[in-house]
């Protein structure tokens, strides 16, 4: 089987398993679930589905800015807009989107729900020879 190329459905590269944390989580257990999974974006979600993504840079900045992480909560600090493309869409439309949206995470969609997420790492990986 060949490896995935530009031309081929973004599904290919998507992890499947979607890392989620809840709005009223701190910005530490956010951390500390990412650091354990060695992941890069957790989609924000409450009981009415996603809301959001935190990713490893809000967190950074959070930092940076001398935030106590264990009492900042994550919907002070998410990205409300979720950033995705659809399963069928190109790896090629992905690195596209990924590019002008100017992220590193990409949340993969099947008839508007978030079913996969994809990093620039996947991405390259696919479009590079």
């Amino acid at each position: 089987m060949r490896a995935p190329q530009g031309d081929d459905p973004v599904r290919l590269l998507m992890s499947p398993a979607v890392a989620t944390v809840g709005p009223t989580a701190t910005l530490h257990a956010a951390a500390q679930a990412m650091a354990e999974d060695g992941l890069g974006l957790l989609v924000v979600a409450d009981a009415d589905g996603p809301r959001g993504v935190l990713s490893e840079r809000d967190v950074i900045v959070a930092l940076a800015d001398g935030l106590d992480l264990t009492e900042e909560r994550v919907r002070d600090h998410c990205v409300d807009e979720l950033v995705g493309v659809d399963e069928d869409a190109t790896i090629a439309t992905a690195a596209h989107v990924m590019a002008d949206a100017q992220i590193r995470h990409l949340t993969i969609t099947r008839d508007g729900a978030v079913v996969g997420v994809v990093s620039v790492r996947d991405v390259l990986r696919a479009l590079l020879p």
